[in-house]
């Protein structure tokens, strides 16, 4: 366990649909079940590279429930969290493979993702930030204080009274303003 005096902060981000592409199926968009479906998004290097020089730890926290209902390999996801720590500069990846029927707490919009992590690395909340697409990670976030940054798709546009972005370049230009902790 990583222990500090002083509380660090963190960008938490969720994975599908901010750090890795989502896959068409049926209609709509998905976590993708398998590896050879998952691709990293091509500004994500150069965003994570940023924060990191910013003092930041990066820390991906992710729901994975199509393990739990036998759609997703573990071995398929192991490939894909490698991949991240390959090309991204993360510190950390936390993810709940837990359905909503035998979730244990750590489902977002649950905060258990966000509290293991904090104990592990002696997180300030009120110091970070949590990019994500859906309103879990907005939910977890509020959950816990964390300042929420919604990244806009076509799917989340029900979503109201959130700070947004369009992509992660503008991210990391509302992190340098520092303006959404001025409005926290």
């Amino acid at each position: 366990m990583l222990v500090t005096k002083h509380k660090l902060k963190a960008v938490f981000f969720d994975r599908d649909g901010v750090l890795n592409h989502l896959v068409q199926r049926d209609g709509s968009f998905y976590s993708p079940q398998n590896f050879d479906d998952f691709h990293i998004v091509n500004e994500a290097k150069e965003a994570v590279d940023i924060i990191k020089e910013m003092g930041f730890l990066t820390i991906v926290v992710s729901n994975q429930p199509d393990i739990s209902r036998g759609k997703l390999k573990q071995s398929e996801l192991d490939q894909m969290t490698d991949m991240i720590f390959k090309n991204l500069c993360v510190d950390d990846v936390f993810y709940c493979i837990h359905d909503d029927e035998n979730d244990t707490g750590c489902r977002k919009p649950a905060p258990g993702l966000f509290i293991t992590a904090q104990k592990k690395y002696n997180i300030d909340f009120n110091k970070s930030y949590m990019i994500g697409d859906t309103w879990k990670d907005v939910e977890a976030a509020k959950s816990v204080g964390i300042p929420m940054i919604l990244l806009d798709k076509d799917y989340n546009q029900t979503i109201k009274d959130i700070k947004r972005v369009n992509n992660l370049k503008e991210l990391i230009l509302l992190i340098t303003s520092d303006s959404i902790h001025e409005k926290s």
